[in-house]
């Protein structure tokens, strides 16, 4: 009886001892997970009680620029003009704790939580006031305003990051706030433009177009064996039972048909947001068809010439062949709907929906149906096409510099991880340099360089009367001047015809001020 005791007791305790060891892996786990999202919540009490004792270090850019301080009253402000302020306001945040910028991810730093005790002694005894660390960014300002200037009126995002290093060297959200007047928006005095608060490089989720492609692209390579010698057949649209979605390869319909009337487009702020809902395939009677831009075939095409003049048609039919469980494998291995707690910044999960039937399918080939990417994420990706597969982890910290102007801590790039072979990455840059050179986004190339990158013009109304989104994504394959970036321009129009002619200039200004 008592062994039996003994025995029990013995046994109870091995398992709380294994209980103990697995709630301590777990604890450790979301620390790391989810500490910075904690530390920086606006409901941290040490964190609101820590501003009112300590004056908060200063933001800077990567060439010393200032973009926030506290003056001598220790009041907190931004840089002089409204113009820059408004163009890094998501990167560099407010005061108050409303948005994901430096004032907020980097609290632990410019509040001197980082601070160790000497120096913390050092400031009591000169009876200065205690003041934080400084903070300096890897974006460039002049950079920002210049993309910002670029965007004009339109809603959207910009960002141009080192795809060798991941610096973000610039990040511009629209439509913007002014970090100076956030009082004046929280208590209703000034008006706040409907969603400005949200950085759309990194939470905007949109239908990607056919920037998508590059997934379907990255698909075939894996799993269709010899693709890249394969010539296809780009003779008219796809059609498919509208009921069922079942693909009809022997049917021919009169195209005019189902051809809206898109005149008179508007620029809408009701249809747009942080978060689209993609548009169907036309319908008519009892089919729907998924076609190329404008009704223009291509006859027989190869596979980078497909890609190159973005034909929906080859590239809705890969996505059929490829099959459901082989695209979705693909999108996780790129880590399409994966949410990253970087410790620089949170980016927003993708999202790939597998399609319930044929014409779903064909249709998210393309990069419509439920497909949705943040510019980050589209970036990231890019940016690791044209590293030769390697993601590297994309960050905005430079470097850490006590009250003394000390370093205290500097960043380096890191490799996030490897999402496509050599080879793969090597074809698809092949693909995307086609693009510029003979493709959708000629008005992308810059003279002298090596530019890759493809177009997308996303679909996002049933009615198609609301205009649709521009995209580019694209990068500079050059030693020199490592540099991927990715634009979408709310209801701008066609990718190739809108965001191309931006992506020119800002790869221009970058090289120009050096990287």
């Amino acid at each position: 009886m008592k062994d039996n005791t003994k025995r029990h007791i013995r046994s109870m305790l091995m398992l709380f001892c294994a209980l103990f060891v697995i709630l301590s892996v777990y604890l450790v786990y979301i620390v790391n997970a989810y500490g910075t999202r904690w530390f920086t919540s606006p409901y941290n009490t040490r964190l609101q009680n820590q501003k009112s004792s300590v004056v908060s270090g200063m933001i800077l850019d990567r060439n010393g620029v200032r973009l926030a301080y506290t003056d001598e009253k220790g009041e907190r402000h931004y840089y002089l003009t409204t113009s820059m302020r408004r163009a890094v306001c998501h990167v560099v945040g407010d005061n108050y704790g409303q948005t994901m910028g430096a004032e907020t991810m980097f609290s632990k730093y410019l509040l001197g939580f980082d601070q160790g005790l000497d120096d913390r002694f050092r400031q009591m005894l000169s009876g200065e006031t205690r003041t934080g660390s400084s903070v300096v960014l890897t974006i460039d300002s002049q950079l920002c305003e210049y993309a910002y200037d670029l965007m004009n009126d339109y809603w959207g995002a910009v960002v141009l990051m080192n795809y060798k290093t991941g610096e973000v060297l610039a990040s511009v959200s629209q439509p913007t706030f002014d970090p100076e007047a956030m009082g004046e928006y929280l208590s209703g005095d000034k008006e706040l433009a409907g969603s400005a608060m949200v950085d759309r490089v990194t939470m905007g989720r949109y239908v990607p177009g056919s920037t998508f492609k590059t997934v379907t692209l990255i698909a075939a390579l894996r799993y269709l064996p010899d693709i890249q010698n394969r010539v296809f057949d780009c003779d008219g649209a796809l059609v498919f039972e509208k009921d069922s979605g079942k693909y009809l390869p022997d049917v021919r319909v009169d195209e005019s048909a189902f051809v809206e009337d898109t005149s008179g487009k508007d620029y809408d702020r009701e249809e747009e947001g942080v978060e689209d809902e993609s548009a169907e395939p036309s319908e008519v009677d009892q089919y729907s068809i998924i076609r190329d831009s404008h009704g223009e075939y291509h006859g027989e095409i190869t596979l980078l010439e497909a890609y190159a003049k973005s034909c929906n048609n080859t590239f809705g039919r890969l996505a059929m062949e490829i099959g459901t469980t082989r695209m979705k494998q693909v999108v996780n291995s790129l880590d399409i709907g994966k949410e990253f707690l970087f410790d620089d910044m949170i980016i927003y999960s993708s999202s790939y929906t597998s399609p319930d039937n044929q014409r779903n399918l064909a249709w998210s080939g393309v990069g419509q149906y439920k497909d949705l990417m943040t510019p980050m994420q589209m970036c990231m990706l890019t940016a690791a096409v044209a590293n030769d597969g390697v993601a590297m982890t994309p960050r905005i910290l430079n470097k850490v510099a006590g009250s003394d102007k000390v370093v205290t801590h500097r960043t380096g790039g890191q490799a996030y991880n490897t999402i496509l072979t050599t080879a793969e990455a090597e074809f698809v840059q092949k693909a995307m340099i086609q693009v510029v050179a003979k493709g959708t986004g000629r008005k992308a190339a810059v003279k002298g360089y090596t530019v890759g990158g493809k177009t997308g013009t996303a679909e996002i109304s049933e009615n198609k009367k609301v205009n649709t989104h521009a995209w580019f994504t694209g990068f500079v394959l050059d030693e020199e001047h490592p540099l991927a970036i990715c634009i979408i321009l709310e209801q701008a129009g066609s990718g190739g015809s809108v965001a191309a002619p931006m992506v020119a200039k800002i790869f221009k200004k970058a090289i120009e001020l050096g990287y």
